[in-house]
């Protein structure tokens, strides 16, 4: 991972991002060009606010002939705005300390040719070769690492570099959004880039513990992106494309690609999108707000239009179904989209939500409908004597072929005679089963006490 010392540098005074951006006219800014050469765009680093300003603020001081990189004075006003006296000093002396401890983790240039390899190859390498407050004179005194001259200096001799102008890049706020922003310059002339989400967070610098789950990652990443390049020259909108439901990939739509109503002046001051939760005023909504906005958050992860959301959120305000039935649905057809009965999974939600089809079988399960209560059966009577059962056609071969002792006790008499006093009369029954004569007396119970009123 790229030591970049993120953490560190984000002190209470530094990560104050809600800052106003004052745009410093040095000469000639209004129409001043910078250049990062594309391996440098695509590196992994992050800043924090001020060292973002910092690195802005050196790179607009670079010409396209400087063969070397000089050592330049950056004003504090350049840097810190709204704050004054020691604490503003105290907040750059920080920034100085930690910036000069970042490191790119950037694609190698071929040695004298400055192109990029057929194999590209990577390795760590510091920013700065200096930084730090010269209180004499106000400001910052720095310069960049020599090792990384190939990706900010003489770009025009080998091209594969991007353009952006400065104007441009001092309307913005956050370091993250800063980054997009060149990621998305870079492709300008094609108007849209797909990235992959372990891709972008990968060159964000963003560890697994940042924004693990995609909403928040959405919210604070995303979402503040794109409102704060709505009001630069590469505003754009955005489609999640997943496989099993789960965000893979990101399709960034910009310049002639980009929806003419994303385009409008008026979308440009306005959230992407009206359910989105803001977590900067999170802790000023009750539970249940957060609760309801997030769980419309993650049907538009999922597909479901806005304008489907705003019935759907319409129907949660009035009570017609609770947040559990969402989550219910969402478990639902997930399930059928996965076994391939659902083709397109945020219409069958949509359906299931508003149409409420589901509901009733939702209640049944968080509420039980009560059986009624069985009849407990009665205490089975002790048997005594077990069924017994001979096959007919057995018992006359017994008789046909008695023993010589048989034989002489017997007295003359018919086989039928024989069964009548041998075995009908004792309680046994003649019967046919599967095609055959059987001679069965049936089993024997112990007759149950009767119950009834106890007679005095």
């Amino acid at each position: 991972m790229a030591v970049s010392k993120k953490k560190g540098a984000k002190s209470k005074t530094e990560a104050n991002e809600q800052a106003a951006v004052v745009v410093v006219q040095t000469p000639g800014s209004s129409d001043k060009l910078v250049a990062q050469h594309n391996a440098l765009v695509n590196a992994r680093f992050s800043f924090a606010p001020l060292q973002m300003r910092l690195f802005l603020a050196l790179l607009s001081r670079i010409e396209f002939n400087d063969v070397d990189f000089k050592e330049h004075f950056v004003p504090a006003s350049e840097l810190v705005f709204e704050r004054h006296g020691g604490s503003a000093y105290m907040q750059i002396d920080d920034m100085c300390n930690n910036i000069t401890s970042i490191k790119l983790y950037i694609e190698l240039l071929e040695e004298g040719t400055r192109k990029r390899r057929r194999r590209p190859k990577y390795d760590y390498i510091p920013l700065m070769a200096k930084a730090g407050y010269d209180g004499e004179l106000g400001g910052v005194v720095a310069t960049f690492n020599p090792l990384i001259m190939p990706y900010l200096l003489q770009l025009r001799e080998n091209g594969n570099f991007t353009l952006a102008a400065l104007d441009e890049l001092r309307k913005l706020k956050s370091p993250d959004s800063a980054r997009i922003y060149w990621l998305l310059r870079e492709y300008a002339d094609f108007g849209e880039r797909t990235i992959s989400l372990s891709q972008l967070r990968f060159m964000l610098d963003l560890t697994e513990n940042e924004y693990p789950r995609f909403s928040n990652f959405k919210v604070r990443i995303l979402d503040k992106a794109q409102t704060e390049l709505a009001k630069t020259d590469m505003s754009f909108t955005y489609e999640l494309e997943r496989r099993n439901q789960i965000v893979q990939e990101i399709k960034f739509l910009f310049g002639v690609n980009l929806p003419a109503q994303a385009a409008e002046g008026d979308s440009q001051d306005s959230q992407s999108s009206q359910y989105t939760v803001n977590v900067e005023n999170v802790e000023n909504l009750g539970v249940a707000a957060v609760a309801q906005l997030q769980w419309l958050d993650a049907l538009q992860q999922v597909g479901v239009s806005k304008r489907s959301l705003q019935q759907i959120a319409r129907q949660l305000e009035n009570n017609e179904y609770p947040l559990s039935y969402v989550d219910f649905v969402l478990t639902r057809i997930g399930k059928q989209h996965q076994l391939g009965k659902v083709k397109k999974p945020a219409g069958a939600i949509y359906k299931a939500l508003v149409e409420k089809y589901l509901l009733e079988e939702f209640n049944q399960q968080i509420t039980p409908v009560p059986r009624p209560a069985r009849a407990k059966p009665a205490a089975r009577p002790s048997l005594l004597e077990p069924e017994v059962a001979y096959s007919l056609r057995e018992v006359r071969e017994i008789f046909d072929n008695p023993g010589p002792f048989l034989k002489k006790q017997r007295p003359e008499e018919t086989f039928e005679q024989h069964v009548e006093q041998i075995y009908l009369s004792q309680g046994f029954q003649q019967t046919e089963k599967g095609g055959e004569q059987w001679l069965i007396k049936p089993a024997v119970y112990a007759t149950a006490p009767a119950t009834g009123p106890t007679q005095k």
